[in-house]
């Protein structure tokens, strides 16, 4: 029988622990059952903890899977930002970037299940509308390639860097759902919306 862990009213740092350990518990059991066959009760069970315990954590089930491929997002922007770096070419790297960046999304077997299995569509909302911490880090990951086509002067004086961030996020969430396009389809595809709609007019 599991051993009741209770963790109302702990420090932030604790509280913290115990997300990062409800969090890796729920993994292996979507690693186990699925994402969609786990119950809230077989992750309380796997991390040793009551239901009652599990909802102090987390409000909901949908809360909890949100945090996890929020962590995975985090881990997948670094292996971007060492893509992006390695690009000096401001065409270049918003299309292969951006394939890079789906490409490692799409290799990340359980971010992938999660994404392409969630029927309440509150995943999509979450992608499409990342959180303000979630936008600052694209912003920051992104800001380097967004400089050099300003530069360049290929992207519109009249579009704003946060403007960019969305239509990069809008772009790659539906490159990631989109399992019968090639990455050869996704070039022209990110050359013919993403890259037409930043350009300046003249050009």
């Amino acid at each position: 029988m599991s051993q009741e862990v209770e963790v109302l009213d702990l420090p932030t740092p604790a509280k913290v622990d115990a997300k990062v350990r409800i969090s890796n518990a729920a993994i292996r059991c979507f690693k186990q059952y699925g994402p969609q066959r786990t119950s809230m009760a077989d992750i309380a069970e796997e991390a040793g903890i009551s239901r009652k315990t599990l909802y102090r954590v987390f409000d909901d089930r949908a809360t909890l899977i949100e945090y996890i491929l929020l962590q995975r997002m985090y881990a997948l922007e670094g292996k971007v930002r060492q893509k992006l770096a390695q690009i000096s070419d401001y065409e270049e790297a918003v299309v292969e970037g951006s394939i890079y960046a789906v490409r490692v999304s799409k290799e990340d077997t359980l971010f992938n299940d999660i994404v392409k299995r969630d029927t309440t569509h509150r995943i999509e909302m979450f992608l499409l509308g990342p959180r303000d911490d979630v936008k600052q880090a694209i912003a920051e990951m992104w800001s380097g390639v967004i400089k050099s086509g300003r530069d360049s002067g290929l992207v519109k004086q009249d579009i704003s860097d946060e403007r960019i961030v969305e239509l990069l996020v809008n772009t790659h969430v539906l490159l990631l759902i989109r399992d019968d396009y090639t990455e050869e389809d996704q070039r022209r595809f990110l050359s013919d919306f993403l890259l037409a709609a930043l350009r300046p007019s003249h050009k």
